[in-house]
C-alpha cells in the first residue's frame, strides 16, 4: 500500500509498506533529487562536456520528479535532452495526481500525463519516452550521456543492486558518459568499480554521508 507523505522542504512522496520503502528523502524529495540527479549528474556532465544534446537514462521513473527537474534544467540552460526512463511498475495516473508539484506550466504536465512506450517532444529542447517494462529483461538499442540509478534502497530491492544488473547500466554509457546514484553502500561501490570507470564518492544529501558517481572513460 503506497501512502502519501509530506517530506521535510515540502514536496510530497510515497511511502510503500510493502517493501517498507519511500520513494525520496523524507528531509526533502525535491531537494534530494535536486542534489543527486541534477546537481551531481546532470549539471556535472554539462559543465564537462558542453554539448548541446544529452541523452539520459532513467531507471525508475517512479514519481516522474527526476523528468520534470531534468526538463526545467534543460530549458534553463538551452541544452536538448532525449529522456529515456523505465519501470516495471508505474504508479496510476491517479496516484501521480495525488503528489505532483504544484504550478506546473503545461509541458511540465506533460512529463506526468504523456502515454506510455512513445516518445514524445514536449518542447525544443525536451523529449521524454518513459518504457513500460523490466529493467532485468530490457534491451538496450541506444547509448546515453547519464545514467540516473534511481532504484529503491538495497534492502528493499536487492536484486536491482546486483552486479550483472549494475554493468547493464554502465555498459550503455557513451565516453565521458556520468553515472550516478544516490546509494554508497560498499558492495555497489566496489561493483561498479570493476568495469573500468572512474567512481566518486561525493557528498550524499541531507544526513547521508555520501553517494556515488561514475565517469566513463
Amino acid at each position: 500500500m503506497k501512502e502519501k507523505i509530506i517530506t521535510a522542504d515540502g514536496s510530497f512522496s510515497y511511502y510503500d509498506s510493502t517493501i517498507n520503502e519511500c520513494y525520496h528523502s523524507k528531509n526533502g524529495a525535491y531537494s534530494e533529487s535536486t542534489h543527486v540527479y541534477i546537481n551531481n549528474g546532470l549539471n556535472y556532465w554539462f559543465e564537462k562536456n558542453k554539448k548541446k544534446i544529452c541523452r539520459i537514462f532513467e531507471l525508475g521513473y517512479g514519481t516522474g520528479l527526476n523528468a520534470l527537474l531534468a526538463k526545467r534544467y534543460a530549458e534553463k540552460n538551452k541544452l536538448k535532452v532525449v529522456y529515456h526512463t523505465i519501470d516495471k511498475f508505474p504508479l496510476t495516473a491517479n496516484q501521480i495526481e495525488v503528489i505532483k508539484p504544484r504550478k506546473l506550466s503545461t509541458s511540465d504536465n506533460f512529463v506526468y500525463s504523456a502515454a506510455w512506450d512513445s516518445e514524445f517532444s514536449l518542447t525544443s529542447f525536451f523529449s521524454i519516452h518513459k518504457i513500460h517494462a523490466d529493467f532485468f529483461i530490457y534491451q538496450f538499442d541506444n547509448t546515453y550521456d547519464i545514467f540516473f540509478y534511481d532504484a529503491f534502497a538495497f534492502h528493499a530491492q536487492p536484486q536491482i543492486w546486483k552486479k550483472n544488473i549494475l554493468k547493464k547500466s554502465i555498459d550503455v554509457l557513451n565516453n565521458n558518459g556520468v553515472w550516478v546514484t544516490y546509494c554508497s553502500k560498499g558492495i555497489v561501490r566496489r561493483a561498479v568499480e570493476s568495469f573500468d570507470v572512474k567512481v566518486e564518492k561525493i557528498p550524499g544529501f541531507s544526513r547521508k554521508r555520501e553517494m556515488l558517481r561514475a565517469l566513463k572513460k
